[in-house]
């Protein structure tokens, strides 16, 4: 039995019923550990978030989870590893919107935009934001997977320079170039725009710090799109502070909601979004499509092919 724990549009559900007549498939809205139907469950699909030690302790049939977010830092990696089961995320689901919304940031920055639209509530004629262009400058993908693919196919239109940091460095198209891990401090001084995609793991916590602030240069931008500890959000506030980087735009943070006290509410070289990058109106379409593949391949018995290293935690 296949149990969807998340709120689905009815003609998605339709078309996975569709898709596969011969599953039993039960729809809920999240899971919850009194449900009895979880102790039937072989296939279970939530955000990654709801797939909590309480949960699959009420699952004793499960064999696959499958989460319906790309981050997956909060799932219990040893009871997924001690029980031997399939751990899927959403992996693919969110490259074209999120890819959207950062150039849009980075636009925004170099336009001024932000700028224009505060001085517009105020009813302030001003041209004093230093403007720029995205063309030519150097944009650094931390995180260099299937979102940051995207990110670079479309920086690639704005005429950028596009260099990749990844754990396991390879030539991608619409990449300058890739490097591994442990150039990131030597690319860091030539970025004009650092966009952070990297999920977060044990290694990734803040793996921004203070050090690595201190190396890019005072008129680059710093973009966050992955999770929000993988920045020191404190020593963020203090280089935006002094002024050692000229702006960011966030969409995760270390506490989410962002609570109202945040000086990064107020700061006019921050871009704030409330963690939306990831929504589009297509997300079921493209859970669909993610979750079918997926089916295939574990009913063939084949690797998945959103399957995350459980070592790895993505």
């Amino acid at each position: 039995m296949i149990l969807i724990a998340h709120r689905l549009k009815p003609r998605v559900v339709e078309a996975l019923r569709l898709a596969l007549p011969n599953e039993r498939i039960e729809l809920a809205e999240r899971p919850d550990p009194a449900d009895p139907r979880l102790r039937e469950a072989e296939i279970l699909v939530a955000v990654g978030s709801a797939l909590t030690e309480e949960v699959l302790g009420a699952c004793p049939k499960v064999r696959w989870l499958h989460s319906v977010s790309a981050g997956v830092e909060s799932v219990p990696f040893h009871l997924i590893r001690a029980r031997g089961l399939l751990l899927t995320n959403a992996r693919g689901a969110h490259g074209k919107q999120m890819a959207e919304q950062i150039l849009g940031m980075m636009i925004s920055f170099t336009r001024g935009l932000h700028h224009n639209v505060r001085r517009q509530m105020e009813h302030r004629w001003d041209r004093g934001y230093r403007l720029g262009e995205l063309s030519g400058r150097h944009l650094v993908i931390l995180g260099a997977g299937s979102i940051g693919r995207e990110v670079a196919r479309k920086a690639k239109a704005f005429d950028m320079r596009v260099t990749g940091v990844r754990r396991n460095p390879a030539p991608m198209p619409n990449f300058d170039a890739v490097v591994g891990m442990e150039s990131l401090d030597d690319v860091l001084p030539e970025a004009d725009f650092l966009v952070i995609l990297t999920p977060l793991t044990p290694q990734t916590h803040h793996l921004v710090g203070a050090a690595r602030l201190a190396r890019m240069k005072p008129s680059a931008f710093l973009i966050n799109f992955a999770r929000g500890d993988v920045i020191d959000e404190a020593a963020l506030i203090q280089a935006l502070r002094e002024g050692r980087i000229r702006g960011a735009g966030l969409d995760v943070f270390h506490e989410e909601p962002l609570p109202a006290d945040s000086p990064l509410w107020d700061m006019e070289n921050v871009l704030i979004s409330p963690h939306n990058g990831g929504w589009t109106p297509l997300h079921d379409d493209r859970f669909l499509e993610i979750f079918l593949a997926n089916h295939r391949a574990y009913r063939a018995g084949e690797r998945m092919p959103t399957l995350v290293d459980l070592d790895a935690h993505y």
